[in-house]
């Protein structure tokens, strides 16, 4: 069997290459996209925008006076609706869900329209108070998709 000897100028070469690597650091991901649908002048929309831009999502907020149509147009049921209406990559995303649960919805790709968590509840982000109990978030078919 034959070793492979390697010369002081090749192995200075692998140092310095795998040096500039590591230091280099990850690559930026592209922050997710989602765009927000809200009836104007709703503050806690925006507060949850807010709150999804904290955590490296590019909102584009769209003040639609109209939202009643925005949710018929992606099938979602008035009693999961909620004040704004988001798409995030394949799905749609109603209410005040915390960020963990879409990036879990997001990170398993369930054959699924989206997910809701109706209403505005208290402690939820966005909305002001404490969390009083956890929050079901349905998907729009209605059945429990996670709880938080």
């Amino acid at each position: 069997m034959k070793y492979l000897h390697l010369t002081d100028a090749v192995r200075l070469s692998l140092v310095s290459l795998f040096l500039f690597f590591v230091s280099a650091g990850p690559v930026a991901a592209t922050p997710l996209q989602a765009t927000l649908y809200h009836n104007p002048g709703c503050m806690c929309c925006e507060q949850y925008a807010e709150h999804l831009n904290e955590k490296g999502y590019d909102v584009k907020i769209v003040e639609n006076a109209a939202l009643a149509s925005v949710n018929r147009q992606h099938a979602v049921r008035r009693q999961l609706s909620s004040c704004h209406t988001s798409l995030i990559g394949d799905y749609v995303v109603v209410g005040h869900i915390p960020e963990p649960v879409i990036a879990q919805l997001l990170r398993e790709r369930p054959d699924i329209r989206g997910i809701s968590l109706p209403g505005m509840p208290t402690g939820s982000p966005g909305m002001p108070g404490q969390q009083k109990e956890p929050f079901a978030i349905r998907t729009l078919a209605g059945e429990i998709y996670a709880t938080y």
